[in-house]
């Protein structure tokens, strides 16, 4: 009897859900709840019993939890990746007296330098090599291009501009030429020749940005990674050399 009641009641039950889910998007972003980690979960509100469908079984595992305490805890919606965490860490770590000798970090010998404090997102699991031509950085949220653009042939400003616009890599064709803090937020400054974190492939030359010198028509910030310093460029002053390019999205 308590069996066909409880057949009875999911029927019942499912048909009602059944009309709610149709009101409610079948996709929730994930992380919207609880849970996460290696724990079962469901990326879709309603799908309680993380099966990857939104049906009457889902109507049956909640009327198994109500009534006959089975299962114990209901699957929950999944946790989401760790999103951007801000201004990233220059990476620098060592510390020097005026003279250029390395001392240690901890002496008063012009105390208060980069290497002393760790501040901003950590270099370490900093940075994934998604293994597409692409790199995602888990500080700013930014993809980057692995390697330098162009085949590290280098170009015009407006021609950078261009190859980033019509970029089409790794299934993406929203990349831009980076603006100058997001360009210099990949320079690691514990590093030199190049001065980036060896995921990337980069030449010590310089590269472009998308942001122009303020009150100087035909300037744009450039960064030189043989050493990670900014600098206002154009293709005059670069000699009709031009820059190297690496795109963002």
């Amino acid at each position: 009897m308590r069996k066909s009641l409880v057949l009875l009641l999911a029927v019942s039950v499912g048909v009602v859900l059944g009309h709610i889910i149709d009101g409610v998007p079948r996709k929730a972003e994930a992380g919207a709840g609880r849970g996460g980690g290696d724990a079962v979960c469901t990326g879709k509100n309603g799908d309680v019993n993380a099966d990857g469908e939104v049906n009457i079984s889902d109507s049956i595992t909640i009327l198994g939890y109500l009534f006959l305490g089975n299962p114990t805890e209901l699957a929950p919606l999944c946790a989401t990746p760790p999103g951007p965490t801000g201004l990233p860490d220059t990476g620098q770590t060592a510390c020097y007296n005026d003279t250029g000798d390395v001392v240690d970090c901890a002496t008063s010998i012009c105390a208060g330098q980069d290497g002393f404090y760790s501040t901003g997102c950590s270099k370490e699991g900093r940075f994934s090599d998604n293994g597409d031509g692409t790199v995602t950085d888990h500080c700013t949220g930014l993809m980057w291009q692995k390697d330098t653009g162009n085949e590290g042939t280098a170009l015009g400003w407006c021609s950078a501009l261009d190859y980033c616009e019509n970029l089409n890599l790794a299934g993406h064709t929203d990349w831009r030429l980076p603006n100058v803090r997001e360009l210099q937020s990949i320079v690691d400054y514990g590093r030199s020749n190049p001065s980036i974190d060896p995921v990337f492939g980069a030449t010590t030359f310089f590269y472009w940005s998308s942001t122009s010198l303020d009150g100087g028509p035909g300037v744009a910030w450039i960064v030189r990674f043989g050493v990670g310093f900014v600098l206002p460029g154009s293709d005059i002053v670069l000699e009709g050399n031009g820059a190297q390019v690496r795109a963002v999205r």
